[in-house]
């Protein structure tokens, strides 16, 4: 009981300190309006199979510690992860880290690269006559620590981010704190973060540049004893109750006066629209099937007249011998979604 009792103290002051932050990032808008979204994306194949949004996924995997620092700890000692996103209209995201345990500082460290490459564009004079290309890109450098202690473990990690598209540039400091309980006689895992909280500045001129995706997340993951599979439960955008945005020019009714009246939306489907579910299918120890559903994606990506399967991720992980290898799918609108594939290797000397 005591690892517990001192897990659920930890959890009663750092949310008192939270809501004092989010008190101070009310305004930080939501759904398109924030700047370097990249942030937001799932670094690996499992992350993209089982939903964007989770926090405690158990693995060695160092790429998980982009999602949640706290996930850092010994088992990945001596990994690197690379995995390759082709995105929509042909952009490309890649993501890269390594982590090491250091016995001196009692703790495991992880330093990434994220990459969100847009292409390249034709470049025109006012009169529209092309001049040359330009590329543009968003990127950031993370390096992060997690410590154990008993069966808690404390992460936080420091970003630098940056943005280039021609000769304009942005970039900005971004920081993540987190916390995670692992049971010691079960498969259980509870925890939350804070991501993204920071600054950016720009030399675009005209204007503030535009805020962080800052998002407070809390999350499970449990496997059932006498169940084949694990699954996952995340509540993202802890900060702000209300997510749901009503098109005016679709989600209207009339009042007796024939006037435009808003919809409402039910409190049950805006507490859901914070939800995120996933499922991993254990099959055999080196092989899983996996499966997720995002509320708030469905709701805000599925056409009117096509059901489609917007808000649905699924995938597949491997393990041979020192080698991982993860593939997740992420649909939003029919024929439309996003791959990942994931490689993870063990440099450990056997």
């Amino acid at each position: 009981m005591k690892p517990i009792v001192r897990y659920l103290k930890a959890t009663v002051i750092t949310t008192a300190l939270l809501l004092g932050l989010a008190a101070g990032v009310q305004a930080q808008p939501t759904g398109g309006r924030t700047g370097l979204s990249f942030l937001q994306l799932p670094t690996q194949g499992r992350s993209s199979a089982l939903g964007s949004y989770h926090l405690t996924l158990p693995g060695s995997d160092p790429l998980l510690f982009m999602h949640n620092p706290a996930l850092l700890d010994s088992s990945s000692h001596q990994q690197l992860s690379l995995s390759l996103m082709p995105h929509l209209a042909d952009t490309r995201f890649v993501n890269l880290a390594y982590a090491h345990s250091l016995p001196r500082t009692g703790g495991t460290w992880a330093a990434g690269v994220q990459y969100f490459h847009y292409g390249t564009m034709t470049q025109t004079d006012p009169t529209g006559t092309p001049t040359g290309e330009f590329r543009a890109a968003d990127y950031a450098v993370t390096v992060g620590y997690g410590h154990t202690r008993g069966n808690i473990t404390l992460g936080g990690s420091l970003k630098w981010l940056g943005s280039g598209i021609e000769s304009y540039q942005l970039w900005g400091l971004a920081l993540d704190w987190g916390a995670v309980f692992r049971h010691p006689d079960h498969d259980l895992t509870a925890g939350f973060v804070v991501k993204n909280m920071g600054f950016v500045r720009q030399n675009y001129g005209g204007g503030a540049p535009p805020p962080l995706p800052f998002d407070v997340r809390a999350g499970v993951t449990f496997k059932p004893t006498y169940m084949p599979l694990r699954f996952s439960v995340t509540a993202h955008h802890l900060y702000r109750f209300d997510m749901v945005y009503n098109d005016p020019a679709l989600f209207y009714s009339f009042d007796a006066n024939g006037n435009r009246v808003p919809r409402r939306v039910a409190i049950p489907e805006k507490l859901l629209r914070h939800l995120s579910a996933g499922a991993e299918i254990l099959i055999h120890p080196r092989f899983r099937l996996m499966v997720g559903y995002d509320h708030l994606r469905r709701q805000e990506l599925h056409l009117q007249n096509a059901g489609g399967l917007a808000g649905v991720t699924f995938g597949a992980w491997l393990r041979v011998s020192r080698f991982g290898i993860s593939y997740g799918r992420a649909q939003y609108v029919p024929g439309l979604g996003t791959n990942t594939l994931s490689f993870n290797i063990d440099l450990k000397k056997e």
